[in-house]
């Protein structure tokens, strides 16, 4: 917790700037009173300002200096960083992965030996030669929504909440195993909205970071792993229903669509599709 004493003209400012996410206090003491991406923040009446729970980096204005100084940007690779990512969403055929991996500090210039970036600048096979290497010697999480869950929800639960829970529930599992600084999740969604998808079972004190593959070799490992299990539901699905279906959501995709009607099988595109892109409608 981040305890401060305002005057009032920042006090003013803070109210102006957070109204909307104002609420009644819970005690008298308290002059106003604030939840805001997964912060609680408390003016009371002396002014004093208490901020304590998640994303306070958000508020460093209203920190002590050697507070608010702490809350630079962090570089992941010097500290043991359990990394997020998802791949699948923009397919219109496959599922959604999503990983988590822990990465050591004295781990890192193995997987930089390995040449470990972001997986969308990597092709298939470097995946598939990368990927068991990171598997077998990184503690992970992995889960995969198929089609057929993936279809049974998404008219009741946006993509973005999906993503939410699968990652939280691999952070959860990877985080009672090991001795980490620091959770990093490639950020998909507003911070507020992560948290609001989660309720009370999320797991709090997570560093989102746009374009995280490029900020934490821990991210980028993640987005690697998630890459490779992708790869082989694909190879997974072709065996089953005997077509080679393409990635992405373009051209291919929409081929292969007419081709699977005109073959007579539109039942098997709940197993293999996303049926609620526009490729279907």
């Amino acid at each position: 917790m981040t305890k401060k004493v305002l005057n009032s003209e920042e006090i003013k400012e803070f109210i102006d700037k957070y109204k909307q996410y104002e609420l009644t206090p819970p005690s008298d003491y308290i002059a106003h009173y604030f939840k805001v991406n997964g912060a609680t923040i408390s003016i009371f009446n002396t002014g004093t300002i208490t901020i304590q729970g998640n994303n306070l980096e958000d508020f460093s204005k209203y920190l002590d200096e050697k507070e608010a100084s702490s809350f630079n940007d962090i570089n992941y690779d010097n500290y043991n960083t359990i990394g997020a990512d998802e791949v699948g969403t923009g397919d219109s055929f496959g599922p959604i992965v999503c990983a988590s991996v822990f990465v050591e500090v004295d781990k890192v210039s193995y997987l930089k030996s390995l040449g470990v970036r972001d997986s969308k600048e990597l092709s298939d096979d470097k995946i598939l030669t990368i990927a068991p290497k990171i598997i077998n010697n990184f503690k992970h999480q992995v889960s995969i929504c198929r089609n057929e869950v993936y279809n049974d929800n998404i008219d009741r639960i946006n993509l973005n909440a999906m993503k939410a829970k699968l990652h939280n529930s691999n952070i959860i599992k990877l985080t009672s195993k090991v001795d980490y600084d620091y959770v990093c999740l490639d950020q998909f969604s507003s911070i507020e909205n992560y948290y609001s998808y989660l309720g009370s079972n999320a797991f709090k004190n997570i560093k989102f970071e746009t374009k995280g593959e490029s900020k934490s070799i821990a991210v980028a490992s993640s987005s690697i792993i998630a890459r490779y299990y992708l790869i082989k539901e694909f190879e997974r699905l072709n065996k089953i229903y005997g077509y080679i279906l393409p990635k992405g959501s373009g051209e291919p995709a929409q081929e292969m669509i007419e081709r699977i009607k005109l073959d007579g099988k539109h039942d098997i595109l709940y197993h293999i599709a996303k049926l609620n892109f526009k490729n279907f409608k």
